[in-house]
C-alpha cells in the first residue's frame, strides 16, 4: 500500500492484489466483541520516517491520525518484585541504570550519545539509499561513516564495553529479537536502537497501528487505487523478458510493471519460473531467518493496573533463551516475552472496564505447532503473567485468539512461518539484503521487509519510497 500510494499520487494507475480479506498484510486488524487487536506490529518508532512519508503526499501525520506520547515508554519485569520503568525523562532513565551498577547513569549517557551519532549517520547516509550492486556501497562517505558504526563488532560485545550488569544489558539488547536476530549475531551498529526507544521515546496512534493502516488505505482509495481482496496471486506472468501482470484464481490482471511485496522467497520459488529468479532455491537454505512468534490476543473483563502500555519480562538465563530461539530450537522453558496492553493508553481498544492484551513470545520457527502445543504453551505464559503482576487473568478471559508460525505460513506465505523475514546479521544488512529489482526482468520489482533497509514499519516505509522512485525512473508516466 505504501508504494502503491506514492505511485498513485504521482499519476500511476495502481492495482493491489491481496490474499487476505482486509488491508495491512501482517499488520491487519482483528476486531471482535468490542476489542480491537493489532495483529502484527504494535510499536510506533522513528516518527520522522512517518512524517517524511506523509509529507511526500502533501500531508502530515497530525492530519492523518492522532499520536499519544507514551510515558512510561515501557515497563520491564525482571521478577514480580523487581520492576523498572523506562520513561521519556532522561534523568529518570539514568537513575534507573545507576541502580543497576556503579556509574550506570553516566555509562548510559555515553552509550546513548554514541547511539545518537550512529542513528544520524544511518538515517542521513544509509537508509534512504538503494544499493543495487556492491560498487554502489564503495563511496568514501559511506565507507568513512561505516567505520564509525562498529559494523564488524557484535552488539553483545559492544554493550559489555559499557555495562557489567545483566539488567542493563537486557534492556539495551532486547530489540535485537525484533530485528530478527540475537545480540550475539547482530552488528553493533544496531546499538542505534537505544537512541530510538530511550531518547526519542515511544508513540502510539489513537485506535492502534490500524489507524496508520487505515490512513494508507483511505488515501489509496482517494487516489483511485483498486484493491482485490481474497485474491491470492498464483503466477507472475513473464514473457519475452517482461512482466505483463499476474494470474489469480479468478482472472489475469495486466500491468506495465509488477511490484511483489509478499514474502521474497515465496515470490521467487512459487510465483516465478526458475530461470528468471534472482536467487537459486538452495541459497534460501543458507539464509538466516528471524524467529517465529507465539501471539496470544486476550480480551480481559477487568483492569490490569500493574501493566503499562508496553511491558517486557526478561528470561533469567538470557543467553540460554536465545539458544532456544536461534541455535537449539525448543519451546523455551523460561522465555522472554512482550505484553502489550494498549487499552491502558487508548480506552477505545477495549470495552469499558476491560483490557486488550497482546502477548508475544519469540520462538524458533522450526518448532512443531499443533493445537495442543500452542494451547498448552499459551496457558503456561498466561499463568506466568498472572504470577508476574499478582493478578488472576484466566478467569476473566472473554476473548482469546492464538496465532503462531503455522498461521503466518497460511495467511502470509512467510518462509517457515517467520514473523520477521531475514535476520539483520552482518551479511544480511544493506547491500547484502535481497535486491529491490529483478536482475533478468527489468519491470519486476520487490519490496517489504526482506529488501533494503530491512525489518519493521519504518524500514518498510523507507523501502516503499526507494522502490517507488526506481519504478518511476524506469517506467516514466506520461
Amino acid at each position: 500500500m505504501a508504494t502503491g500510494l506514492l505511485l498513485a499520487d504521482r499519476g500511476y494507475e495502481v492495482k493491489i492484489v491481496d490474499m487476505n480479506d482486509r488491508p495491512g498484510g501482517v499488520a491487519r486488524v482483528y476486531k471482535t466483541a468490542g476489542y480491537t487487536f493489532d495483529m502484527g506490529p504494535t510499536w510506533y518508532l522513528m516518527p520522522e520516517v512517518f512524517e517524511r512519508y506523509f509529507n511526500l503526499l502533501g500531508s502530515e501525520v497530525k492530519k492523518e491520525y492522532h499520536l499519544y506520547d507514551l510515558d512510561p515508554s515501557y515497563r520491564v519485569f525482571f521478577s514480580p518484585d523487581d520492576v523498572a520503568d523506562i520513561t521519556r525523562d532522561q534523568q529518570h532513565n539514568r537513575e534507573v541504570f545507576a541502580g543497576f551498577e556503579r556509574d550506570g547513569g553516566e555509562k548510559l549517557k555515553r552509550y546513548l550519545s554514541e547511539a545518537a551519532k550512529k542513528y544520524d549517520i544511518a538515517l542521513n547516509h544509509f537508509l534512504y539509499h538503494d544499493y543495487l550492486k556492491f560498487t554502489d556501497f564503495l563511496d568514501p562517505v559511506i565507507i568513512g561513516n561505516g567505520l564509525r558504526l562498529n559494523a564488524l563488532a557484535k552488539l553483545d560485545t559492544y554493550v559489555k564495553k559499557f555495562f557489567t550488569s545483566d539488567k542493563a544489558r537486557k534492556i539495551l539488547e532486547f530489540n535485537t529479537v525484533f530485528l530478527g536476530s540475537s545480540p550475539h549475531k547482530t552488528p553493533a551498529l544496531y546499538s542505534l536502537m537505544g537512541h530510538v526507544d530511550l531518547t526519542q521515546g515511544i508513540r502510539f496512534p489513537e485506535g492502534g497501528i490500524g489507524a496508520f493502516i487505515e490512513a494508507l488505505y483511505s488515501n489509496c482509495l482517494k487516489r483511485g487505487v483498486e484493491f482485490f481482496f481474497n485474491t491470492p496471486v498464483r503466477k507472475i506472468v513473464v514473457e519475452e523478458n517482461k512482466a505483463h501482470g499476474v494470474t489469480t484464481d479468478k482472472t489475469f490482471l495486466f500491468s506495465d510493471a509488477v511490484l511483489a511485496t509478499a514474502d521474497y522467497r515465496h515470490v521467487e520459488t512459487e510465483l516465478l519460473d526458475e530461470d528468471i529468479r534472482n536467487y537459486p532455491n538452495f541459497t534460501w537454505d543458507k539464509r538466516v531467518i528471524g524467529p517465529g512468534t507465539l501471539l496470544v490476543y486476550l480480551g480481559i473483563r477487568k483492569k490490569l493496573d500493574k501493566l503499562a502500555h508496553h511491558n517486557f519480562y526478561f528470561a533469567q538465563d538470557w543467553d540460554h533463551n536465545f539458544k532456544e530461539i536461534f541455535d537449539e530450537p525448543a519451546w523455551p522453558e523460561d522465555p522472554s516475552y512482550y505484553i502489550g496492553c494498549p487499552s491502558r493508553t487508548d480506552p477505545s481498544m477495549a470495552p469499558e472496564g476491560c483490557e486488550n492484551v497482546f502477548i508475544l513470545v519469540p520462538v524458533s520457527p522450526y518448532l512443531e505447532d499443533t493445537d495442543e502445543i500452542r494451547q498448552s504453551y499459551s496457558r503456561k505464559i498466561i499463568g506466568h503473567l498472572e504470577e508476574l503482576i499478582g493478578t488472576g487473568i484466566a478467569g476473566s478471559i472473554e476473548v482469546e485468539k492464538i496465532y503462531s508460525h503455522r498461521d503466518f505460513k497460511r495467511h502470509n506465505n512467510l518462509f517457515h512461518g517467520t514473523a520477521l523475514g531475514l535476520s539483520h546479521t552482518l551479511f544480511q544488512t544493506a547491500i547484502f539484503r535481497p535486491s529491490h529489482k529483478n536482475r533478468r526482468v527489468p519491470n519486476l520489482y520487490y519490496g517489504g521487509q526482506y529488501t533494503q533497509p530491512g525489518i519493521g514499519m519504518p524500514m518498510a516505509l523507507i523501502s516503499s519510497e526507494l522502490v517507488a522512485q526506481r519504478i518511476e525512473q524506469e517506467n516514466p508516466f506520461f
